[in-house]
């Protein structure tokens, strides 16, 4: 390290990083080429960064001609010099600098950031509100189509100056915004809304967020313990055998990988037909055995997650959004798990989609439905299983009872009604049914089925939407 950068460092009193500095080999002339990536690797310390960064900025750019004098005069930190000519001037990419508080300074923001500063946590209502107020600025500013790096440092100004509101993205603020790769658009709360309002300037058609069926994410199946050979003998026994029980349960075991695999690739055949060749799926325990031989690590996630770390966060959530009103601290924890599950439609809405040429947006109670169908106790089971074995093809959990308490649970599969010992152990094998069978979540409760997935078996592949994400991350720092 020369004299020049030691000197500039005392200058903007950062005496403490001249020894960083000096480690690194930093001279004059790499001194004028750091980029925020370096910055960042030689400033661990968010403060100290800080700090620095204004004052190299403002060094930068007294010696620098810059490509976007707009941006510039935004305050802006140097991203990367596009030149390395020393023979002409520096000409510098540069990303604006956010001030999000200045920007949260109306009446709405400060509210929000009352909210922030005093709890951590913000509802959904205070959520898009504080979208709406960054993205009304970040187009006063930047037009309606700002550049990437742009939305990139307004999200990242946002978690930076909330910690609170990093998620669990490598950068801390994919749920705000996330740039787009592999041939897939950006994503994010700044990106959506963006997205929302060019599209209303251009009176373009409802933005449509979900098109295709929500899938499970991919099997990779396990190689099988035994040959096909005695696979075949095995299945051929069970077709025709349903007792010994614990013969049934051997054989469905040892076959499982077999007959997982004929699913796979036989994936457009209805429930229906996949219960005719392998009529002991039905056998009580066999859906479980067979998600537990392939997805050992998740399969008993559920019972150890749901009622002991999320249902009381969910409740909670619930009563912050204004959704449940009732107090609920004398209840059962069983009880509990029954209103959390119940109110997620209320927390993660339903996505709309196209049937056809056709827009359906499916409503809260819709949603409930199509993922916990309440009925009375004393209902006929043998017409009710009579008019859903055509119209709901798709498992689903079935409850007798009423929104209190639960005196029956069922999993309804292609019309037949599997008694379940609890509604927890219904969820359970009701997802563990979307696995086993290789069939769509359903389009109404995909959102529901997808944060069970990602929360609480940590199954998916794809990145959660923004909206499970800030709900995700919410939960996290629910304190209860």
């Amino acid at each position: 390290m020369d004299s020049f950068v030691k000197d500039k460092l005392t200058e903007w009193q950062l005496s403490d990083l001249v020894d960083n500095f000096a480690d690194e080999a930093i001279d004059e002339e790499s001194f004028l080429l750091l980029n925020e990536s370096t910055i960042a690797s030689l400033i661990p310390k968010i403060g100290l960064r800080l700090k620095f960064q204004k004052h190299y900025q403002e060094y930068i750019h007294s010696t620098a001609v810059v490509t976007t004098p707009h941006e510039a005069a935004m305050g802006a930190i140097v991203e990367e010099p596009v030149s390395h000519n020393p023979q002409n001037p520096i000409v510098l990419q540069v990303v604006p600098v956010f001030d999000i508080r200045q920007i949260m300074s109306t009446t709405e923001g400060k509210a929000i950031l009352n909210s922030l500063d005093s709890t951590g946590l913000l509802t959904m209502k205070e959520r898009r509100c504080l979208v709406r107020i960054l993205v009304s600025y970040l187009m006063d500013k930047f037009g309606e189509t700002p550049t990437s790096d742009t939305k990139t440092a307004l999200a990242s100004s946002l978690v930076e100056t909330f910690p609170c509101l990093k998620d669990a993205s490598v950068s801390g603020c994919d749920t705000w915004y996330a740039k787009g790769r592999l041939h897939r658009p950006a994503t994010g709360f700044i990106e959506e809304r963006l997205r929302n309002i060019r599209k209303r300037i251009r009176s373009a058609q409802p933005r449509v967020q979900r098109e295709e069926g929500s899938m499970p994410c991919p099997v990779f199946l396990p190689a099988s313990p035994i040959c096909p050979e005695r696979a075949k003998q095995m299945l051929e026994w069970l077709k025709n055998n349903s007792r010994p029980t614990n013969q049934v349960k051997k054989y469905m075991q040892a076959t499982a990988i077999h007959w997982a695999e004929w699913v796979k690739a036989n994936s457009s055949k209805a429930i229906q037909e996949v219960l005719d060749e392998f009529p002991r799926l039905l056998c009580p325990g066999m859906i479980a055995q067979d998600f537990q031989t392939v997805y050992a690590d998740a399969a008993p996630k559920l019972f150890e997650r749901w009622n002991h770390d999320f249902a009381e966060k969910v409740l909670c959530l619930a009563r912050r959004e204004g959704k449940l009103k009732c107090d609920t601290k004398s209840l059962p924890q069983d009880a509990k798990g029954y209103k959390a599950l119940r109110l997620l439609p209320s927390l993660l809405p339903p996505q709309a989609f196209k049937i056809g040429k056709k827009m359906v947006r499916p409503t809260i109670s819709e949603a409930l439905k199509a993922f916990i169908d309440l009925q009375p106790v004393g209902i006929n089971m043998v017409e009710y299983l009579k008019e859903v074995v055509k119209s709901r093809p798709e498992p689903y959990i079935l409850v007798l009872g009423d929104e209190e308490a639960v005196s029956q649970a069922f999993v309804v599969l292609a019309g037949k009604a599997l008694v379940e010992s609890s509604l927890l152990h219904a969820v359970d094998v009701c997802f563990k049914c979307f696995y086993v069978f290789d069939v769509n979540f359903p389009r109404s409760c995909a959102s529901i089925w997808e944060f069970l997935q990602c929360a609480i078996y940590e199954l998916g592949t794809k990145a959660p939407t923004p909206s499970m994400a800030f709900v995700m991350a919410t939960l996290v720092a629910e304190k209860v």
